[in-house]
């Protein structure tokens, strides 16, 4: 899978068709109705004359939808970055460094995604009356895909910030509203619906982001760090990336994450997320008779990183064979501070919530053998 993001010094352009959507939405949605007349025919004539009156319907509410544009877009930024190339001079690159913000409270701050301003040394932020304040880089997180910035309040004026929803709540089939500046094109609004919930999409350092939103809502370059909405007009993610291999599959990073990193975020710098230190497989039907496991459930330790805390704390890989296949003898963590994992996706959200330097203890079968382990977490290499 290629994934395309919004910064366009990182991607081959690919221009992406937007396809028609409709939007069966209850609620949202205007029924269309197609009525028509037919003329009565003799059946011994040899011509039928038909005519059909169509009627225009809309696909949704119109008036809804820009109402909802209307409120939410003074909040959404384009955001220009300035970097410096072979360390000699500076320049703006607007293909380069242009993405999209959204403000969140009256305090003048404003979230993106990391990539946006990544490796930057001045960013300025285009309102939407076009007018330009600089922008200070607060917090960010690598791993996640989130920056916070600031911009100065007096001069940011009385700008509504958007507010934010529940991601959790959300579900396949809702509507999906992008807002931003793809390819620079300040202010645009694409619609769509929640294609899926729980993806799994790994950042920069390799680390699973297992909570990830799909929609195909239209995401081009220069989208990325912009808002999805619902319909109330509550941000429900940030958009982030798309497959590139295809059309209206486009990745969101969800708000709840960006509310959960609030606190470290608005303390500066880089937030640092956690490390184990493994890699491994759920345990499914076809393991457990490769294997001949002799339990059917938990995680199958594979690799253990050098250095790591899981090789600190005696985990034992299985290594790969050949094919790339799981080999024997690895450990299987079966919970981790009590709570029984079935998938990776399920430990990975559970570290989410900690920190470098936080103890769990992991409930481990081992052969014939169950016993529990503490593991001292570190913190997540920027390069494994």
């Amino acid at each position: 899978m290629t994934l395309v993001f919004g910064k366009h010094k990182r991607l081959q352009i690919k221009w992406l068709a937007v396809p028609l959507i409709v939007l069966m939405l209850a609620g949202i949605l205007s029924s269309c109705t197609l009525t028509g007349e037919v003329d009565k025919v003799d059946s011994d004539s040899p011509t039928t004359n038909i005519t059909e009156q169509v009627i225009p319907t809309a696909l949704y509410d119109e008036d809804s939808i820009i109402s909802l544009y209307e409120k939410s877009i003074p909040a959404v930024v384009m955001i220009i970055v300035e970097i410096e190339t072979n360390g000699s001079f500076n320049f703006i690159a607007p293909q380069g460094g242009q993405g999209s913000g959204f403000i969140i409270d009256d305090q003048g701050h404003i979230i993106t995604n990391n990539h946006v301003v990544e490796d930057a040394i001045k960013v300025t932020v285009i309102l939407h009356d076009d007018r330009r304040l600089e922008a200070e880089v607060v917090g960010t997180d690598r791993e996640s895909d989130v920056a916070l910035l600031q911009v100065d309040i007096g001069k940011l004026g009385k700008v509504k910030p958007l507010l934010l929803g529940d991601s959790d709540s959300i579900k396949p089939g809702q509507m999906a509203v992008a807002l931003g500046s793809p390819f620079g094109l300040d202010g645009s609004i694409t619609i769509g619906i929640i294609s899926g919930v729980g993806r799994s999409l790994s950042s920069a350092g390799q680390r699973p982001n297992p909570e990830i939103i799909q929609t195909d809502a239209a995401i081009n370059p220069g989208n990325s760090g912009g808002p999805l909405l619902n319909s109330a007009g509550e941000v429900v993610g940030i958009n982030t990336a798309i497959e590139a291999s295809s059309t209206g599959i486009g990745f969101v990073v969800p708000i709840n994450t960006v509310k959960s990193l609030l606190p470290a975020l608005l303390k500066g710098g880089e937030v640092k997320n956690p490390w184990l230190g493994i890699s491994a497989v759920a345990i499914s039907p076809n393991l457990v008779e490769l294997l001949e496991l002799s339990v059917s459930s938990g995680i199958y330790v594979v690799t253990v990183a050098a250095g790591s805390p899981a090789e600190k704390a005696g985990l034992i890989e299985s290594g790969s064979d050949d094919l790339g296949q799981p080999g024997r003898g690895g450990d299987i963590i079966i919970a981790i501070d009590g709570i029984e994992v079935s998938a990776v996706d399920d430990l990975v959200a559970y570290l989410n919530d900690k920190e470098p330097g936080d103890k769990i203890s992991l409930s481990v079968h081992r052969g014939g053998d169950s016993f529990t382990v503490e593991v001292t977490l570190g913190e997540w290499p920027e390069e494994l």
